[in-house]
């Protein structure tokens, strides 16, 4: 007899093994976590391309620079009494026609009050065109009316010094959280600003701050004499005069 042949089990391989239907409830979390973290990642770099974009530059004379312009200087003239202007008012205006003469551009400019005594304004009008004399080129124009006491506004333009940028702006916080701003260890921005402001108001001649004056003229006096000292072997500096006296031998 031929025996019937029994059928051998053998081990499933790698090969062998199909693969198990994944549900489609199973795929979602995996998609879910990364669109999340795509999402976080162009977060940050919109984060980080604002960031850079809002940097300003760490030199607050380039932060908050000096520039020149004309800028307009003006004086309230108030209205003259019967006696005409005042010894005070007739010195504002001398001193404003001087300062005029030497640094001013252009007509000086004389803006009447709307709805003042017409009589009133011109005589003071009068009394200025006294004081500014024939060569000041005065230009009389309509003004804006006063609530209170009306005056005649004298104006020019001149050159003057004055900081672009505004003072008292905070685009970031000093105490850090949201942003990485102040974890640079840089300057803030509103940093200079008041300083570069008193200094553009202080400086009398606007042009010292674009450029440097030149050197002045020896005092040939001063030099003759210091050689002379240093011939005879003498100290050439200046001796000035000091008082030793001591406070409590002062008040005995």
């Amino acid at each position: 007899m031929t025996a019937t042949p029994y059928p051998v089990c053998l081990p499933e391989t790698a090969s062998m093994v199909r693969p198990r239907p994944v549900s489609p409830f199973a795929r979602r979390p995996v998609v879910i976590a990364v669109t999340l973290l795509a999402l976080a990642v162009g977060g940050c770099a919109r984060q980080q391309s604002a960031e850079k974009l809002a940097q300003f530059p760490d030199n607050f004379e380039e932060r908050h620079p000096i520039v020149l312009g004309d800028v307009k200087k003006s004086m309230d003239v108030f209205l003259a009494g019967n006696g005409g202007l005042d010894h005070r008012q007739s010195g504002d205006v001398r001193a404003f026609v001087d300062a005029y003469r030497k640094k001013g551009k252009g007509p000086l400019i004389a803006a009447l009050p709307a709805g003042a005594p017409h009589g009133a304004v011109q005589r003071t009008l009068a009394d200025i065109r006294k004081l500014a004399g024939s060569g000041s080129n005065l230009r009389v124009s309509g003004g804006e009316s006063h609530p209170t006491a009306a005056s005649i506004r004298l104006s020019y333009s001149e050159l003057g010094a004055k900081v672009v940028s505004e003072c008292g702006q905070w685009p970031h916080d000093l105490a850090g959280g949201s942003t990485l701003q102040s974890w640079t260890n840089k300057p803030y921005h509103n940093l200079g600003c008041s300083y570069q402001t008193m200094m553009a108001a202080q400086v009398a001649d606007p042009v010292d701050h674009v450029r440097g004056r030149p050197e002045s003229d020896i005092d040939v006096d001063k030099r003759l004499g210091d050689i002379e000292q240093v011939r005879k072997n003498s100290d050439p500096t200046t001796k000035w005069p000091q008082d030793s006296t001591k406070i409590n031998s002062a008040l005995q």
